[in-house]
């Protein structure tokens, strides 16, 4: 009774909000506080009814879960949940089957649809499909996101994500598109450049991209950026606090959005509560002891999102799974594992923690009571060190923390890579900023700095360094040669290699 009840209850909202959503504002009349645990209730009732949907008319999750053995999802008036239906990811799901297999009733329709691709930045590019109903619901949610940054003045965004086929800049086009006037320029620093410098300082900016990018930008010296007014909207990967210090130079704000390319490109954004919590958890040992749930040795970045439209949830290894609690999709993802580590949280327990911790006063800056997301970084984007796990966030964290250091070295990547007798070994390889070199003394400095500060970040680093045959090295390239030359660039940059050693021999490692 209970779930055909609430299925129906559900079903009903839904035909409202698509029937008057006539834009962000709107939107957020549903957002109201006043009905937010009610709201987490029904996007987990949401959550097993497309569950429900996708096992009858998707052919390639019916074939999936036909190979499984669970119990199924259950809703009764004291809560919705999923239980024990099996995760998928890329590659038990996605790349198991041909496109339309994964579609509604295998069906790729003729037209309103949009095919784009992810990065490719863990393999081959994946080609995603996307039909009109969910892109009107992806542009509401971005524009909800992002409406402060936008509304009340004479804007220009200038999306400098990568273009063409890939999902996120072409996406961010879309759905900015309709609540301001926008340039797409993709990652071309010199086209950006030229567009402020065009237009002037009449107008104001938003321009969204990849951190890296964006610190290009606010160093660029063409721009005499005190007579602008710009604000960044950051993805793709995390900031340090340090950097965002850094972007606030040139930046009046500063605000980051998570999402995938496997799901959408914007599933959760960072508000002025969580920029505020995560500043307070450098400073607040309490706090992280506390709240942090993962030991990797990182301030994690922090984000809010929609219980109604999106349910978080954890797997044994502390990765996040995400559905998507949206019928309308044309490739339904239940329990979908993009292997980040992470945790979500309830907003209404998450407000007693912080009350009963001392911490009340974050809380004036809370906006929407959305549920809370800890997100700790990719669990498939590091390397091993005996026992030892290290991710490119902590290097990230030690560079940026460092003043001297954050303007020499333009990029990093971490290597693991064996030798020729098969003996394995991590390397800090290092691209210095154009026309800035170091000598020997201040090379070994600099690998003594990383060491020491991953001493304190990673205690399992810590104790693998203590029993380790081969202690870590450290390379440094000039400004675009070497493994950073134009032949290995990507769209978003790739921190991390596990390879082999005639890979290694190849590249030039060894």
């Amino acid at each position: 009774m209970f779930d055909w009840l609430y299925i129906a209850i559900v079903a009903t909202l839904d035909r409202i909000i698509w029937t008057i959503d006539v834009g962000p504002s709107v939107h957020r009349f549903f957002l109201a506080p006043q009905v937010g645990n009610f709201r987490v209730f029904l996007g987990k009732v949401r959550a097993v009814r497309v569950y429900r949907y996708a096992l009858r008319r998707v052919p390639a999750y019916r074939d999936f879960m036909g190979k499984q053995h669970y119990e199924g999802p259950r809703i009764t008036a004291g809560g919705a949940q999923l239980r024990d239906i099996p995760e998928i990811d890329k590659a038990s799901y996605i790349k198991k089957y041909y496109l339309t297999e994964k579609l509604t009733d295998g069906i790729l329709p003729k037209k309103g649809v949009m095919l784009d691709e992810s990065s490719g930045s863990s393999g081959k590019p994946t080609s995603w499909a996307r039909g009109a109903k969910e892109r009107r619901f992806t542009r509401r949610i971005i524009q909800v996101a992002f409406k402060h940054l936008i509304e009340n003045q004479d804007v220009i965004v200038i999306n400098t994500f990568a273009m063409g086929a890939w999902s996120t800049g072409f996406n961010t086009s879309l759905s900015l598109l309709e609540i301001s006037r926008v340039k797409s320029t993709g990652p071309d620093l010199t086209k950006a450049i030229d567009t402020l410098l065009e237009l002037g300082p009449e107008f104001a900016y938003v321009i969204a991209g990849y951190p890296p990018f964006l610190k290009q930008i606010a160093d660029d010296k063409r721009v005499d950026f005190s007579k602008y007014n710009i604000s960044a909207i950051y993805g793709g990967e995390g900031i340090s606090e340090s950097m965002r210090k850094s972007l606030l130079k040139v930046f009046k704000q500063v605000v980051g959005s998570y999402g995938a390319s496997d799901l959408e490109i914007n599933i959760a954004h960072e508000t002025d509560f969580t920029i505020a919590l995560r500043q307070a958890l450098i400073d607040d040992e309490k706090l992280r002891t506390a709240l942090l749930k993962q030991n990797r040795g990182i301030i994690p970045m922090i984000f809010q999102y929609n219980p109604y439209d999106y349910l978080f949830e954890n797997n044994d290894k502390g990765e996040l799974l995400v559905t998507i609690c949206r019928k309308e999709n044309l490739s339904p993802r239940i329990r979908y594992n993009i292997h980040d580590l992470g945790h979500p949280e309830d907003f209404y327990s998450f407000k007693k923690k912080l009350k009963s911790l001392g911490r009340g006063d974050l809380l004036k800056l809370v906006e929407l009571d959305f549920g809370v997301l800890f997100y700790y970084g990719r669990s498939d984007l590091s390397v091993d060190y005996y026992g030892g796990v290290v991710g490119p966030e902590e290097i990230r964290q030690i560079i940026n923390a460092n003043e001297d250091y954050k303007q020499k070295v333009a990029n990093f990547r971490l290597i693991s890579y064996e030798d020729k007798q098969d003996q394995k070994h991590l390397l800090f390889a290092l691209e210095l900023a154009e026309d800035v070199h170091i000598d020997a003394v201040e090379k070994q400095k600099l690998l003594d700095v990383i060491i020491d500060q991953l001493f304190v970040l990673n205690l399992d680093f810590k104790a693998g360094y203590e029993m380790a045959n081969h202690k870590p090295e450290i390379r440094i390239y000039k400004s675009g040669e070497g493994i950073f030359d134009t032949a290995h660039q990507k769209v978003k940059n790739d921190y991390v290699w596990n390879i082999d050693y005639d890979r290694a021999n190849a590249e030039g490692v060894v």
